[in-house]
């Protein structure tokens, strides 16, 4: 196993992590509320289940530097969150897809029905105000990926 800062130095560029171990009953209000500080990340997603009556037990945080994800991680891994009783305690690991284009992009390759529902969008915030995934892509440069073809 490689020593803390070598690890850390090894990560060159990682803003994204995934949460897994998420209470099934949490939403990415509460999740946002609990756990990430505004202005440190640009995009949270808890995907739902079919239904969207619950979530899938994992989220996708990207922040906005690779330093908000390591001291976000530093902080949660291996903790648990206290709106709602979990057995497991949170694992957080760097994510295979990085950033927040990239991550638009997965979503567009994932578009499914449950997206048209508000609390089944991700929370993407540019310069303060949260986006919907239309003006999201309008500041990734792409426009109306997601409207039907």
């Amino acid at each position: 196993m490689m020593p803390v800062s070598e690890a850390k130095m090894h990560c060159l560029g990682m803003t994204t992590v995934m949460v897994r171990n998420i209470p099934v009953m949490y939403t990415q209000e509460m999740l946002e509320s609990e756990c990430v500080n505004i202005g440190t990340f640009d995009f949270l997603y808890l995907p739902r289940s079919g239904n969207g009556q619950s979530n899938l037990t994992y989220a996708f945080i990207n922040f906005v530097s690779q330093e908000h994800a390591l001291a976000f991680k530093d902080q949660w891994h291996k903790k648990r969150l206290t709106q709602l009783v979990s057995r497991k305690p949170l694992n957080i690991s760097f994510a295979d897809v990085q950033g927040l284009r990239a991550n638009l992009m997965q979503l567009k390759k994932k578009k499914n029905r449950l997206m048209e529902a508000r609390q089944c969008q991700p929370i993407i915030i540019q310069n303060g105000q949260h986006l919907t995934l239309e003006q999201s892509w309008d500041v990734c440069g792409k426009r109306n990926v997601w409207k039907s073809q």
